[in-house]
C-alpha cells in the first residue's frame, strides 16, 4: 500500500489537479485544498486503503501544509496498531 500514490490519485480526482503535478513540496493552498475538499480527500483515502483514520490523527492534519506534510502523517497514522 503506497499511502503517498493513493493520496496523490485523491488530490488529483478532487481538485483537478493532474497527478503527475502533485510532488511532495506541493502547498495544499496552491492545489486549491479547502475544508470540503480534505474531509472528501480524507474519505477517499480510508476507502482506497480500507483504513479508518482515529479522529486524533486527522486533527493532526491541520499542521499539514504541503502533500508532503500529509504523507508522513498518514504514513504515521497508518502504522500505529489499532484499537
Amino acid at each position: 500500500m503506497d499511502a503517498a500514490a493513493e493520496l496523490r490519485q485523491s488530490i488529483s480526482r478532487i481538485c483537478g489537479v493532474p497527478a503527475e503535478s502533485i510532488s511532495d513540496e506541493s502547498t495544499l493552498a496552491d492545489l486549491g485544498f479547502d475544508s470540503l475538499a480534505a474531509a472528501e480527500v480524507l474519505t477517499d483515502i480510508e476507502m482506497r486503503l480500507n483504513a479508518g483514520l482515529p479522529v486524533d490523527g486527522l486533527r493532526r492534519l491541520t499542521e499539514a501544509r504541503t502533500v508532503g506534510d500529509v504523507v508522513v502523517i498518514l504514513q504515521d497514522e497508518l502504522a500505529r496498531p489499532t484499537r
